[in-house]
């Protein structure tokens, strides 16, 4: 029977390895070690550790949480046809899951099965001739993957680019089936997200060991400050008695002052007796406690509001550096996800069974936009309309722009601190824009 590890404060106490140091910390010199931790231990610590699970999982969930839709300017039917096939996938689950992989091991993965209408190999890559329909789309982590296949030619067109990997599955899920044979998947039928890969590394790098020093020290303040909570105060009591009792009196004495001590509690002593409360002092304390929350949310680039489960996007128009978060994620969608929603959207056009039947993608407009991330809260709102009439009344007044420009101006600037998120999805309505001129009408005319 092996033996388990048992940690009273902080993830290790001989953090770095020099037991010459302090030992609830040690030398912060670097020294010849590896810090990464193994899969199992990553696991336990997305599964047991609710701030390494929101490192892991916010950014990939913000990603896919307000979705996205097909744009096809010039036929709304069919726009709606290749949307509904896009639902009946489930990509948010799906790709938000596979970001979750990438942060939790490095590494993670999204299968895409295909019904095809001449059974093929999936080592061989995908005929767009010969699509039916897209199936599914499966996430999974990097255990299962034995090897891939990556070119690390600096010369070559495909310089980085992967053309395979081989899957070693361990159960079917059906009862006493026999266990799959390994499979090589060849790269247009997966997806492949990497976290923290530097050149000639095999694999990526968790989330969980770039931050893990800062994790370490939320977890010591958490263990201390619960310290201080289970003591905060102490009650002494001086008697002359205590001299002479045995230990066993004294501990009954304890044992019943303590019992008798509640919010409410009354004690009776003689003159000769005193009772006292020492409290912990706490000044400073939360200084600490910030100075841990920066060093992680700095580690992370996640603002420590969002860490700590500020309403999701809403803000205030202060608040720049999670506005800075948001432009990240957005950045992170262009980049990273709107590529692999778009291959899938080809799939779909490829396919025989999916609207109108197989047709050219590169034939016709189209693009995947996605939904605004966020939104500023009604004051917010409410105060940057009024610094845009004041202004729109003073260009109006100086002669600078007539009312109708005025009102272009606000209908381009409604209610955004920082326009830049918003996508076509925020045009002014036509209900939108009488309102403001409205308001134009009644300050042009001073009423």
């Amino acid at each position: 029977m092996g033996l388990k590890q048992f940690v009273a404060d902080f993830f290790d106490l001989q953090s770095k390895g020099n037991t010459n140091e302090a030992p609830q910390w040690g030398d912060t010199r670097p020294y010849a070690g590896s810090m990464e931790l193994d899969n199992g231990t990553l696991k336990d610590m997305y599964r047991n550790n609710g701030i390494a699970r929101k490192l892991v999982a916010k950014p990939a969930e913000d990603m896919t949480r307000n979705g996205w839709r097909i744009v096809i300017p010039d036929d709304q039917d069919k726009q709606a046809e290749y949307q509904k096939a896009l639902d009946n996938l489930h990509l948010s689950t799906a790709l938000s899951q596979e970001f979750i992989y990438s942060r939790l091991f490095g590494d993670g993965y999204a299968s895409i099965g295909l019904q095809e209408t001449r059974s093929t190999d999936l080592a061989t890559p995908v005929d767009p001739g010969n699509i039916k329909n897209v199936a599914f789309i499966n996430a999974f982590s990097p255990e299962n993957v034995e090897d891939y296949q990556i070119n690390d030619d600096p010369t070559s067109l495909k310089y980085g680019q992967e053309s395979n990997i081989t899957v070693t599955p361990t159960q079917t899920g059906d009862m006493n089936a026999s266990v799959p044979p390994k499979q090589k998947i060849d790269k247009s039928r997966y997806f492949h997200q990497t976290f923290g890969r530097l050149e000639g590394d095999d694999y990526g790098n968790s989330i969980i060991n770039t931050c893990y020093d800062p994790l370490k020290i939320i977890d010591s303040a958490q263990y201390s400050v619960g310290k201080i909570f289970y003591e905060l105060t102490l009650k002494v009591f001086k008697s002359d008695e205590v001299t002479d009792m045995s230990n066993k009196e004294r501990i009954d004495l304890i044992h019943a002052m303590s019992a008798a001590m509640t919010t409410e509690g009354v004690t009776a002593i003689s003159t000769q007796e005193d009772m006292t409360k020492i409290g912990t002092p706490l000044a400073g304390v939360s200084d600490i406690i910030d100075f841990a929350w920066q060093a992680l949310a700095a580690s992370s680039n996640i603002p420590k509001s969002v860490l700590t489960g500020q309403e999701a996007g809403t803000l205030t128009g202060a608040q720049y550096d999670v506005i800075n978060y948001y432009d990240q994620i957005k950045s992170q969608q262009q980049n990273e996800l709107k590529p692999q929603i778009m291959q899938i959207v080809r799939y779909l056009m490829y396919a025989t069974d999916v609207a109108d039947g197989t047709e050219d993608p590169d034939s016709f407009a189209w693009d995947i936009e996605f939904n605004p991330l966020w939104d500023s809260d009604d004051e917010t709102n409410s105060k940057v309309l009024l610094n845009n009439v004041q202004a729109a009344t003073a260009a109006i007044s100086a002669g600078i722009m007539d009312p109708d420009e005025a009102k272009t101006m606000l209908a381009g600037q409604k209610g955004s601190v920082k326009s830049a998120l918003h996508d076509s999805l925020d045009t002014p309505t036509k209900d939108e824009i009488k309102h403001y001129q409205d308001i134009l009408d009644k300050i042009h005319s001073g009423k």
